[in-house]
C-alpha cells in the first residue's frame, strides 16, 4: 500500500510491533475490551488488513517493558520506609487538638500503602489505554495467578481510593455538622453506609470481567494492528466509570457541607473557629496535591484515547504516576500538618534538641 507508507514517512508515524514471537509476553497480555475496531463479520481480507492508526513509537527505554518494571520495583523499595515513617507519625506523634481525624487520617494512609505495594510489587501493570489491553510484571503472575484475577485486584485497589477519601471527608462532617454523631442509630447508619461503599468498590468489577471476549482473537487483532480506541470505549467500563462517578458526587457533598459548617462557625471561640479552619485546609491539601499532580497526565492519556493516538511512553510514565499516589500523599501529610512536620524534623534531629517539644500550643499554624 503505497498510499499508506508515503503517508507515515510524511508524518513521521512508526507502526508499533509488539513481539508476537515471545511467548512470555503474548502469552500473559490481556485484552479487557477487545479490539472492536474490526467488524466480526468482515470476511478474511478485511480481517488481515492494518488500520492507520496514530501512533508513535521510538523504540527508547521509557517505552518498554522491563524499564517500568524497573522504575516500580524501585520506587517499592523507597516507598516502604516512607510508609513505615507516616504510619508512625500518625500512630505516635498526633497531638489531642488532631485527636478526631486520626482514624480517617490512618484509613487513608493505609489504604495508600496498599495501593503503592499492590501496583509496584504484586502487579506491575503494562497498559495499552487506547487498546484496552495489558499485562502483569509483578509478583502475582509469578506465582501463577491468573490475569482476570490480577486485574480485579490491581483495578479495585485503585477504586478503594474512593472510599478512604470520601471517609476522609465525611468524618469531617459528622464531627462538626452532625449533632447526632454521637447516637447510636447514628453510628449503625454510617457502618451501613461505609459497608455499601466498599462492597459496592469490589464488586464494580465483576461485571467487566465476567464479559471478557475471546483473548486468543483479541490478542492476535490487537498484536497485528494499532491499538485504537473505538467510538463506544467509554460505554464498555460503565461499572468502573459509575463508580469513580459515585465516590466524586459524595467527596463533593462531604467537602461542600463541612466547608460551610467550618467557615460559617459563630458558636465556636474565635481560636476554635480558626483552628478548624486551619486543619480543614490542610486536610484538603493533603488530599488535593496528589491528586492535582496525577491528573493532568491521566487526563492527557484520555484525550489521546479519544483520538485514538498512542504514545507508550505517556502510557508507562502515567503508570509510573498512579503508582506513586500513596508516596505523595503521605509527604504531603507529613509537611503541611505542622505537628507532623516538626515531628518528622525533630526525628531526624534537624532541629536541635532544646527546642520546645511541644505540638499542643499553635500545633494548626
Amino acid at each position: 500500500m503505497p498510499s499508506v507508507q508515503n503517508w507515515f514517512a510524511k508524518h513521521r508515524v512508526e507502526v508499533m510491533e509488539w513481539p508476537t514471537q515471545s511467548s512470555d509476553l503474548n502469552s500473559h497480555t490481556t485484552c479487557i475490551f477487545g479490539n472492536r475496531g474490526v467488524d466480526s463479520a468482515a470476511g478474511s481480507d478485511d480481517r488481515r488488513r492494518p488500520r492507520v492508526e496514530m501512533c508513535i513509537y521510538r523504540n527508547i527505554t521509557i517505552e518498554d517493558h522491563r524499564f517500568l518494571q524497573f522504575v516500580l520495583n524501585w520506587l517499592a523499595v523507597f516507598e516502604i520506609p516512607l510508609h513505615t515513617l507516616g504510619a508512625y507519625i500518625v500512630m505516635w506523634k498526633t497531638p489531642k487538638v488532631m485527636l478526631p481525624v486520626k482514624p480517617s487520617m490512618l484509613l487513608l494512609h493505609f489504604t495508600c500503602v496498599w495501593h503503592d505495594m499492590c501496583l509496584c510489587v504484586l502487579v506491575v501493570p503494562f497498559i495499552i489505554f487506547q487498546a484496552g489491553a495489558g499485562f502483569s510484571l509483578g509478583i502475582l503472575l509469578k506465582i501463577g495467578v491468573t490475569m482476570p484475577y490480577i486485574i480485579y485486584i490491581g483495578v479495585t485497589t485503585t477504586f478503594l481510593l474512593a472510599p478512604a477519601v470520601v471517609f476522609f471527608f465525611e468524618d469531617r462532617y459528622n464531627t462538626l455538622v452532625r449533632r447526632d454523631s454521637n447516637t447510636r442509630s447514628r453510628k449503625i447508619k454510617r457502618i451501613v453506609y461505609f459497608t455499601i461503599n466498599y462492597l459496592l468498590m469490589l464488586v464494580a468489577l465483576i461485571p467487566t470481567l465476567s464479559n471478557v471476549p475471546d483473548q486468543k482473537e483479541a490478542k492476535a487483532l490487537t498484536l497485528r494492528q494499532f491499538p485504537c480506541l473505538p467510538p463506544d470505549i467509554l460505554d464498555t467500563p460503565g461499572q468502573g466509570m459509575s463508580v469513580n462517578f459515585f465516590g466524586f458526587v459524595q467527596i463533593a457533598f462531604f467537602f461542600g457541607a463541612t466547608a460551610l459548617k467550618v467557615f460559617n462557625m459563630k458558636t465556636a471561640s474565635k481560636r476554635t473557629s480558626e483552628m478548624q479552619k486551619h486543619l480543614f485546609k490542610c486536610l484538603c491539601l493533603q488530599v488535593a496535591t496528589p491528586i492535582l499532580i496525577i491528573v493532568i497526565p491521566c487526563s492527557y492519556v484520555i484525550v489521546l484515547s479519544a483520538i485514538s493516538y498512542l504514545d507508550q511512553a505517556v502510557n508507562n510514565i502515567v503508570c509510573i504516576l498512579l503508582t506513586v499516589y500513596g508516596a505523595l500523599s503521605t509527604i504531603s501529610m507529613l509537611t503541611v500538618h505542622k505537628p507532623y512536620r516538626l515531628a518528622t524534623l525533630q526525628l531526624f534531629r534537624f532541629r536541635s534538641s532544646t527546642a520546645p517539644t511541644s505540638l499542643f500550643v499553635n500545633s494548626l499554624s
